[in-house]
């Protein structure tokens, strides 16, 4: 039986247009916010294809994801992504789902190990190597100019899930951050959290968690620097 395991390791992904993505939601028992992916694959992102945002009028489905059976990622042919409150930081942020990142704040992450908004990490964009993969995005605003987004990848081999994870974690330490204590939930399902203070002075926080070839990937920038 498969499990979720600690994030130590590497991941990257492309995707095709954000109107292949778009949900056929439907009502579930759940805690997330879930994509429906096509019957023959249309709302698959394919590996070379740009890096989609699913759209924010995306219709939500709720259902619990578990850490010992099933993929936490897809469930039912949707994939699962967190509501706004589930993300880090929502409390002191009030996320809202956007279309894309505002003027002025930089490139969003794309394919592993990308990693850092705003411009935080920018030698993670160097990396140019990217494997098979298929890739769901969704970015978020708060207050004050703050910034999230969220990823999720799947890759064709754990293998390689593995090795992007690992290449991901590099960029991340490269970048200043430092494993800290996930909180209760992120312990839970098996994620690894690092944060730390980027070049502008504001903080950034990285939690990875990898289950056999899928990752997913949030960031969330906390608010102030702009313009």
């Amino acid at each position: 039986m498969a499990e979720v395991e600690d994030l130590l390791e590497g991941v990257a992904v492309r995707l095709s247009p954000a109107e292949e993505i778009r949900a056929k939601g439907q009502q579930r028992r759940t805690r997330s916010r879930a994509v429906r992916m096509g019957a023959v694959g249309a709302a698959v992102l394919v590996a070379v294809g740009a890096w989609a945002l699913i759209p924010s009028d995306a219709p939500a489905t709720r259902q619990t994801v578990t850490t010992a059976t099933g993929n936490p990622f897809r469930t039912d042919g949707e994939i699962q992504m967190p509501r706004v409150d589930e993300l880090p930081g929502y409390a002191r942020w009030h996320w809202t789902e956007s279309a894309s990142l505002p003027a002025g704040a930089g490139r969003r992450s794309g394919p592993l190990p990308q990693v850092g908004l705003d411009e935080a990490c920018p030698g993670s964009f160097a990396v140019t190597d990217s494997p098979g993969q298929k890739a769901y995005s969704l970015v978020y605003t708060g207050r004050d100019h703050a910034l999230a987004q969220y990823r999720v990848v799947e890759y064709d081999d754990t293998v390689t899930a593995r090795s992007q994870v690992a290449d991901l974690r590099e960029e991340i330490t490269k970048c200043g951050l430092r494993t800290v204590t996930p909180t209760a939930r992120e312990k839970e399902e098996g994620s690894t959290a690092w944060s730390g203070t980027v070049q502008d002075g504001r903080t950034m926080r990285v939690t990875v968690r990898r289950w056999n070839s899928w990752v997913s990937v949030a960031e969330v920038m906390d608010g102030v620097p702009a313009g």
